[in-house]
């Protein structure tokens, strides 16, 4: 990402895409880059931070934080 003119680097969201509503303008949106889902929204990053950990994207991450194995 580059980084903006007032120096700050943007919030890293990972897989996701995150925007403000056009109806509401405290409202955050959430949508899956991979699969170009809405995913949710919320007034509350943190809320949404949580919404967005339940999502499962129907494509595989690129880098997964974990091997799947079985029990």
């Amino acid at each position: 990402m580059k980084t903006p003119p007032g120096g700050k680097k943007p919030p890293a969201y990972g897989v996701f895409r995150r925007s403000l509503n056009r109806g509401h303008s405290r409202l955050m949106e959430s949508t899956c880059k991979n699969c170009k889902t809405f995913v949710g929204a919320s007034v509350r990053p943190e809320l949404l931070d949580f919404i967005e950990q339940l999502h499962l994207c129907i494509f595989p991450r690129a880098f997964p934080a974990e091997p799947i194995t079985s029990a």
